[in-house]
């Protein structure tokens, strides 16, 4: 799959050295036998140009040992705290049993020094993704209880979820901000994040190859969309679909949002055809007991005010339309694989009653229904969101629309970006704001972990 070294995670690496003391306890060689730090020098962020651009002998996290190492025990003690923080985590292990089974797994899973070099600087460099993976196990171990799986598969579904984002410390930062807009270069480097994880973890002799499948898996979706396999349905391991599953509703959470119940049922619901539809249901029956009959006074006005512009919006999405449907034809291959997926999301919009043609008639019926009002409002947002990753993923997909000068390709290239602007700027239906990614360095960026 490639080599895993590159300046993105040696920056990490060394800058760990500031924070704590971290030593080389073997000499690291460049892999033509070059010594380019000595046995017991003390590594830190000075230390970075010498070691850039060399290809070393060995990976550099077999030649490092940090003082405050990440421990399977420190692991267990931090997800104990979450479940005693968090409510939704605490539901989690309501049952004695489950609590036993899903700390003993955190506790007890393998942990190599690599390995625990690298959560150290995730933990220490990277605290946002460190934390999201430590959320990201505990639902995915609650969904591998449910389906059956004894200790030692719970063992390995843990390292798979702790694991599953080490490909994101290779991740150029500014990527996963949240304001920024991507290059092809960008988005190679993001569809990259579960190979590179994948790879780490497979060259740990110590891990059963189930961990690093579902590493590799965890953006796979049930429909064939997902990356960087297209894998669909059944192709995919259980290990993946827990996964991609419990990065979605990690991020709901972690953002913080009024009634997650409600809005990852609307999100499964535009989505039906991407999760596991048995694991989605037993996490949304958790989710629907959060901030039970609550009531947000801002937001319902919010919502108000983004239904007077639907019907401005409805408008605009019928002309977007018409020019797609024209542009496409001067572009077959680009405009297949677009048209595609904007009619697989309308389909989904009109089973969700979301459909630009069926809205008239909706907002009519909704005349003084605040929740009906709320729950339509959450479903204009992630539509929004949808749209934001049918962009993302035609440029992934054809990464030449960034410098085309093909006259149809151009043409839609312009289409997708003043959309995109749109989106970004757009406080009415087609807005994407509040939604959370759907994952991983998605965590960290909107779109970006779908």
């Amino acid at each position: 799959m490639g080599k895993t070294h590159d300046n993105h995670y040696l920056k990490a690496a060394t800058r760990l050295g500031d924070f704590q003391l971290v030593i080389a306890h073997r000499a690291i060689y460049s892999s033509v036998g070059v010594k380019l730090i000595d046995r017991g020098v003390r590594v830190d962020s000075q230390l970075y140009h010498r070691l850039l651009n060399h290809k070393l002998q060995v990976p550099l996290d077999e030649s490092l040992t940090a003082e405050n190492t990440v421990t399977a025990a420190e692991l267990r003690d931090q997800a104990e705290r979450l479940i005693a923080e968090r409510s939704f985590y605490g539901r989690l292990v309501a049952d004695p049993s489950d609590r036993a089974a899903l700390l003993g797994a955190i506790g007890g899973m393998t942990l190599p020094q690599a390995i625990a070099f690298r959560l150290t600087v995730a933990r220490d460099c990277h605290n946002a993704v460190f934390c999201h993976s430590l959320q990201v196990a505990l639902i995915a171990l609650y969904l591998g209880l449910r389906q059956g799986l004894t200790a030692a598969p719970l063992r390995a579904l843990a390292a798979a979820a702790l694991l599953h984002d080490l490909g994101v410390l290779h991740i150029d930062p500014g990527i996963l901000e949240e304001d920024h807009r991507f290059t092809a270069v960008d988005r190679r480097q993001l569809l990259a994040h579960p190979l590179t994880a994948a790879m780490i973890v497979e060259q740990r002799p110590e891990y059963p190859p189930e961990v690093a499948r579902a590493i590799l898996e965890h953006h796979e979706r049930h429909d064939g969309s997902g990356y960087p396999r297209g894998l669909k349905g059944g192709e995919i391991s259980v290990g993946g679909r827990i996964l991609l599953l419990a990065e979605l509703v990690a991020a709901l959470l972690d953002k913080k949002l009024s009634e997650p119940g409600k809005r990852l049922s609307l999100i499964l619901r535009l989505n039906h055809g991407k999760f596991d539809r048995t694991m989605s249901r037993q996490v949304v029956r958790l989710l629907q007991k959060e901030a039970a009959g609550e009531t947000d006074r801002e937001q319902e006005q919010r919502n108000a005010e983004r239904l007077e512009r639907l019907g401005e919006e409805c408008d605009k999405w019928r002309l977007a339309r018409s020019e797609l449907a024209s542009y496409s034809s001067a572009a077959p291959a680009v405009g297949s694989f677009l048209a595609d997926r904007v009619a697989a999301l309308e389909r989904s919009l009109a089973d969700a009653g979301l459909h630009p043609d069926q809205l008239p008639s909706t907002l009519v019926d909704l005349a003084d229904q605040p929740a009906a009002v709320n729950e339509l409002a959450m479903l204009m947002r992630e539509t929004g969101w949808q749209l934001n990753t049918i962009i993302h993923d035609v440029f992934a997909r054809f990464p030449r629309l960034e410098t085309t000068e093909k006259p149809g390709e151009r043409a839609i290239r312009d289409w997708l970006l003043q959309l995109q602007e749109h989106l970004n700027t757009s406080g009415g239906k087609l807005s994407p704001d509040a939604r959370p990614a759907e994952a991983g360095p998605a965590a960290a960026s909107a779109a970006t972990k779908a």
